[in-house]
């Protein structure tokens, strides 16, 4: 089962009928009720990271100068592409490589092995999934997990709710994003990041506690970012944001 979906029915449990022909995600009013997907995801708003004291390290940067320069590093820029190449993995699947590339809000391509989707801003967003194409007019894609825990951490930059430690040649985030009823599970992000340019080396997203239905369940996601760098928007680059043809 996708990692982020089993969360969601932990937390509070909507069927798919709920959100049927409603693809803008981001005016619906979902309180406590809230839907993940892997692919296309609503991002959580600034109160979804629990406030907390912010602690740094002996010798470290402050965590509040560690939180702002990590924001930039993975902040979409408007007029270049932003380009991650990354690993993805839970507790019992491996989803291997995939790779995502993002033009500010106007365009966006993820590529896996088996499928590939892409956004155009009038244009909605494509699917190929083993051959299979199909179109979505009115659906608004959102890149994968590594971008959603770069705007989380622009929420926790004003919360105040991360800890900062290190871990080698890594600065590490920690921080917790609130769950829902009836069992109200954890839910604990966590993000390395490069000392030097503080671009996102691995992402986890552990939740732990009960289901729904009571029962107990642990499980983690995990994504290791094997490329992350800003392109140009060259014609050229441009051309990786269009749908691979011939697949």
């Amino acid at each position: 089962m996708d990692p982020v979906m089993e969360r969601v029915r932990a937390a509070d449990p909507v069927s798919v009928e709920e959100f049927a022909g409603r693809a803008d995600f981001d005016a619906l009013d979902l309180t406590p009720r809230r839907r993940f997907r892997r692919r296309w995801l609503s991002l959580p708003a600034v109160g979804a990271v629990v406030a907390a004291l912010i602690v740094a390290p002996t010798g470290a940067p402050a965590a509040s100068e560690v939180l702002q320069r990590a924001v930039q590093a993975m902040a979409v820029p408007s007029d270049s592409i932003l380009y991650a190449k990354s690993h993805a993995s839970d507790n019992s699947t491996d989803y291997g490589e995939r790779q995502v590339w993002v033009y500010g809000g106007k365009q966006m391509r993820w590529l896996e092995a088996d499928s590939e989707e892409v956004f155009a801003e009038g244009k909605g967003t494509t699917r190929r999934l083993k051959g299979k194409v199909e179109t979505v007019p009115d659906m608004r894609m959102v890149p994968n997990e590594i971008f959603r825990a770069g705007a989380l951490l622009e929420a926790a930059e004003s919360a105040k709710g991360v800890e900062l430690s290190e871990d080698g040649d890594a600065y590490v985030l920690r921080w917790r994003e609130q769950s829902g009823p009836p069992h109200w599970p954890k839910i604990e992000m966590t993000m390395w990041l490069d000392k030097d340019t503080y671009a996102p080396l691995k992402f986890t997203d552990h939740s732990w506690g009960k289901d729904v239905e009571g029962k107990a369940f642990d499980r983690t996601y995990t994504e290791t970012i094997l490329d992350f760098k800003t392109l140009p928007a060259t014609p050229e680059n441009l051309k990786q944001l269009e749908m691979t043809p011939g697949r």
